[in-house]
């Protein structure tokens, strides 16, 4: 009888233990899916910073001395976007493209003022790549969110979600681009504000979204350092 019942709780005890091997597989699996829809996302986001920048770079000769601090706070806004999505923060592109989308305006107001910017073969070849990759990332986001939010359902469900918070999997967050999707990105706003809150605010977001880099950067060193 004590070896029918031990045989029996072998059995289940099995049962349970490839329950679980196919649990996380399943969100292994998934959570590669995830990575990958972003990873395609990345490629696309890292040649439009590039794409913005040139923009920037050919209005910044025409910038008088208070207008340079604008350039310089787009200057770090885009390397904590290029870092943020290369690192895959979603978090802190969403923050970093959302500060873009207030300062870029500004920036093409300036170029606008000077015709031969605006009218060279450069600044239309700058617009027309803007263009050309928001499309891009606007049918990608698409794919990357339907992925993110199959694997926030995932790992909320019973008996699954036991599994994922066994191992550690966390819901992933949802990639806005605003920034991208934004008509009026390009055309300066007259009666926008150049309140001092606001961009104490988005410094505060900016040294945020470094700090946060900084320490996935330290956190893999530290990883790398451990394996040898």
């Amino acid at each position: 009888m004590i070896e029918v019942a031990l045989v029996g709780i072998l059995c289940f005890s099995g049962l349970i233990f490839l329950w679980v091997l196919s649990v996380y597989n399943r969100l292994i699996t998934m959570e590669q899916d995830v990575m990958t829809a972003w990873s395609n996302i990345d490629v696309v986001l890292q040649e439009r910073y590039d794409s913005l920048s040139s923009m920037a770079q050919s209005a910044e000769r025409f910038a008088n001395d208070v207008e340079k601090d604008l350039f310089e706070q787009f200057a770090k806004v885009r390397m904590a976007a290029a870092n943020a999505a290369s690192s895959g923060n979603v978090g802190g592109v969403n923050a970093a493209e959302g500060m873009m989308a207030g300062l870029m305006p500004k920036i093409v107001a300036i170029a606008e003022d000077h015709p031969e910017v605006t009218s060279g073969e450069l600044y239309i070849k700058v617009q027309e790549e803007i263009d050309e990759q928001n499309e891009r990332i606007a049918d990608r986001r698409e794919s990357y969110n339907s992925k993110v939010r199959n694997w926030n359902i995932i790992i909320q469900q019973i008996p699954t979600n036991f599994v994922a918070m066994i191992v550690g999997k966390t819901a992933k967050e949802y990639f806005e681009a605003a920034n991208t999707e934004n008509p009026d990105l390009f055309k300066p706003d007259p009666e926008e504000s150049m309140a001092k809150s606001r961009e104490q605010k988005q410094e505060a977001e900016l040294d945020a979204i470094e700090h946060e880099i900084a320490m996935l950067e330290a956190q893999k060193r530290l990883e790398e350092a451990r394996r040898k």
